[in-house]
């Protein structure tokens, strides 16, 4: 679909129930690739799965398994204008965990790129510390996972993510412990707080902020095992879209503008 017609839905999608948009959009741009691979951590399978609709032009990522709006937005988009969707599946919860001799352990998959990061998860997620028996096969599937990612040739990490009411929004960076993180803030006092984007970029930074987009620019940061640190040490662009649990139509929303913000900034 063209950049005309697509600009077209990002002001007019505010109209549409999400129900609507699933009924308009099911099957518009045809998935002409759907293919996964399991990976094995003991007692535990994970599938990462991977959808391309189309050409792509987005390429999105999906690391809870609970966070389903998030999942629900990229397939209408996908539906609608083409794109990929790469995602672990594990059950339908946050945390993936798995069983050894040694006990239970689980982690949060966001925080499964780097050792030391991902040492601290699964640290304070399980009883038991884990040593290098249990740390190195996650980190193959996190390397697993992003070679899927990163063969569909993509210029940057575009993320889903999706928060629950009053746990996580965009003033949480405004101070706390989550003020360090924060390079830059703006905050629309229009937009529900839980709905925001998370970049790495200064120049997004300035776009969305100019889009009067709930925004958070992250500073330079010690390694912790997310993607967004990955991504940032390695000079990946890295985009968050997220939005509360529910909020359909604004997760589609946000995503036609950081389309749109890629094409300005000849991104895609």
């Amino acid at each position: 679909m063209d950049a005309s017609v697509s600009k077209i839905w990002y002001y007019a999608i505010t109209l549409f129930s999400p129900a609507m948009l699933k009924l308009l959009f099911s099957g518009s741009v045809a998935i002409v690739s759907n293919t996964y691979s399991l990976y094995e951590l003991p007692g535990k399978t994970i599938k990462i799965q991977q959808r391309v609709y189309g050409k792509p032009k987005l390429n999105f990522l999906i690391l809870h398994d609970d966070e389903n709006t998030g999942k629900e937005a990229a397939e209408i988009y996908c539906s609608l204008i083409g794109g990929s969707i790469t995602e672990l599946c594990y059950g339908e919860v946050r945390n993936i965990t798995f069983r050894n001799k040694k006990g239970n352990y689980a982690f949060d998959p966001n925080q499964m790129f780097e050792s030391t990061g991902l040492y601290k998860s699964m640290r304070f997620y399980s009883k038991q510390a884990p040593t290098a028996k249990e740390i190195q096969p996650v980190r193959s599937l996190a390397d697993s996972l992003l070679q899927r990612y990163k063969n569909l040739h993509t210029n940057c990490f575009i993320t889903l993510h999706n928060n629950s009411e009053g746990n996580f929004n965009i003033n949480s960076y405004l101070s706390g412990k989550l003020k360090t993180v924060a390079d830059s803030v703006y905050v629309n006092p229009l937009m529900d707080a839980d709905d925001l984007i998370f970049v790495t970029e200064a120049s997004y930074y300035t776009y969305l902020q100019r889009m009067e987009i709930n925004v958070m620019l992250q500073s330079t940061q010690a390694i912790d095992g997310s993607l967004s640190v990955y991504a940032q040490q390695r000079r990946i662009p890295y985009i968050n879209i997220e939005i509360q649990h529910g909020h359909l139509t604004e997760n589609l929303r946000l995503i036609l503008v950081v389309e749109q913000m890629l094409k300005q900034l000849k991104m895609i």
